[in-house]
């Protein structure tokens, strides 16, 4: 988990500026979910939003800030296997994908597969406006099958509801970098049982050929599990199966279904719980082994092996290199 404070961070790697759309000349910024706040660019503050992300476990919550007449909007890149709800904090947002657009405005909320990227901006061109967004796993989603043919693209009145999960996800944003990896992870699972409640009420004909409800019910639980327990060298889908009173083969089935494995997810999460840790300026001092250590890793050399095979440098050199990117932004 990220543990930058609130103040605004400068530009990296992973935000840049994108290039103009012939059609409209509208500048997108290209944005994937990690890091702190962030200045699109210095000399363009007060034009380009604001970014405040946070990971809560397997769900990244962020809010996009339109401070000022003029802000284009944001694109958030394609992410496979995810799925996204568009809420308003203030004014309209307006939710585009490929030629199709919504306007989220009130307690209204946009659910949106991102298999196709998303371009979330004020509803009107000189408006302020603030959206609050929800990323999680697609598997997540009560009323919605992985990997259906259309994707879901949808915007409902979620009155009380919307209110509460947007209420809940800029408290735990707020309070996220004080906590602890597990700690975190735990909100993430309050924000997983919100958004579904707000799906099974207001969603609920999406995707009607969905697995049920009590099936992700499990997904949900099993992630959460598996997020606060990432230290845990003894961490196995046989540990996992255990504490949810699961077989494993069935355990193994219910990911199959999602197209990996149990093996696969743990390690997923405990390599990406390290790169987050070894791109925080907060955590420089700390010794690559010992990062490795409390993400599950007890041999340095099957951290460092795991690491560049997933990321394709050891992590010793991932820090470095994203650390002086971040210095000289």
């Amino acid at each position: 988990m990220s543990r930058r404070s609130s103040k605004e961070m400068p530009l990296d790697d992973r935000v840049r500026c994108g290039n103009r759309r012939p059609a409209s000349g509208t500048v997108y910024a290209q944005v994937q979910l990690t890091g702190g706040p962030v200045h699109q660019n210095p000399p363009f503050r007060g034009v380009y939003p604001v970014l405040h992300t946070t990971e809560l476990g397997s769900v990244t919550a962020y809010r996009v800030e339109f401070r000022a007449a003029g802000s284009g909007p944001h694109t958030l890149e394609a992410g496979p296997g995810q799925h996204a709800l568009v809420l308003s904090a203030l004014g309209a947002i307006r939710v585009a994908r490929a030629e199709r657009e919504l306007v989220v405005r009130d307690e209204a909320a946009a659910l949106c597969d991102t298999r196709l990227p998303l371009g979330i901006g004020p509803g009107a061109r000189n408006q302020v406006a603030e959206a609050v967004v929800m990323v999680f796993p697609g598997s997540a989603v009560p009323t919605v099958l992985p990997g259906a043919g259309e994707p879901p693209y949808e915007v409902r009145d979620a009155a009380a509801s919307g209110a509460l999960l947007r209420r809940f996800l800029v408290e735990a944003a707020t309070r996220a970098p004080g906590l602890r990896a597990p700690e975190a992870a735990r909100f993430g699972d309050a924000a997983l049982q919100l958004a579904a409640a707000v799906l099974e009420r207001h969603f609920s004909d999406v995707g009607e050929a969905g697995p049920p409800a009590q099936q992700h019910e499990l997904m949900t639980r099993m992630r959460g599990f598996i997020d606060r327990n990432l230290a845990d060298p003894g961490l196995t889908p046989s540990l996992v199966a255990s504490v949810h009173h699961v077989s494993i083969r069935h355990l193994q089935r219910l990911f199959k279904e999602e197209g990996g494995t149990p093996s696969d997810w743990i390690r997923q999460r405990r390599l990406e719980s390290c790169r987050r840790e070894l791109c925080d300026v907060e955590l420089r001092s700390v010794p690559i082994r010992e990062i490795g250590l409390r993400n599950g890793f007890a041999q340095p050399s099957d951290f460092s092996r795991a690491f560049r095979a997933r990321y394709g440098l050891p992590p010793g050199r991932f820090r470095d290199e994203r650390l002086r990117r971040g210095a000289t932004s």
